[in-house]
């Protein structure tokens, strides 16, 4: 007995026409694209804030050591021993236009064990990229982990500077990251 199967093979049925994709239903189609939009807005905004800060930064090159100069500007800084500090103005700014600078950036030397209590009491988590200080600070940033938190930068920040503060918990140092919120005037 001959047994043979039809091995013939029939089209699919579908709902489409020829040459159309299949259908989404368009609100699943916004969701999709708004988040499209979003991921790629927000990408692009974080490289030009990542790119801006130091590239922005002008100063005059003086290295300065003198902590009561910065502990004035901010007083949450008077636990420090020694610091190294630069400053300036951002956006093509000077001292003729703004007397008081629009960034600093700061290596400062806290007495011993004063950077764990800091870690343990705002709850301070490592950082994966290094403060982006100026170039001729850069040698003084401590090596090793750095560690950081919002509520660090809160406790440190005045209304009139917004710090990004960087702890070393090895060395007993704090890295910032200083910019004016407004005029001081």
């Amino acid at each position: 007995m001959d047994q043979t199967r039809d091995t013939t093979t029939q089209p699919a049925t579908t709902d489409e026409t020829p040459g159309r994709r299949w259908a989404v239903p368009a609100g699943r189609r916004l969701v999709v694209l708004s988040l499209a939009l979003a991921v790629v807005t927000a990408g692009s905004l974080w490289v030009t804030l990542q790119t801006a800060s130091s590239a922005e930064k002008a100063g005059d090159g003086v290295r300065r050591t003198d902590i009561t100069s910065l502990t004035e500007r901010m007083p949450a800084l008077a636990i420090g021993r020694t610091a190294v500090w630069y400053s300036g103005w951002m956006d093509g700014q000077k001292a003729a236009d703004e007397p008081v600078p629009t960034w600093m950036d700061a290596v400062v030397t806290l007495p011993e064990g004063r950077a764990a209590d800091l870690a343990s009491a705002y709850s301070t988590a490592p950082v994966t990229r290094s403060p982006e200080v100026v170039d001729d600070l850069a040698g003084d940033v401590p090596t090793g982990e750095l560690q950081s938190s919002v509520a660090l930068d809160n406790a440190l920040s005045t209304p009139y500077w917004h710090a990004s503060a960087y702890l070393s918990v090895e060395t007993d140092e704090i890295v910032l990251v200083v910019e004016g919120r407004h005029s001081a005037r």
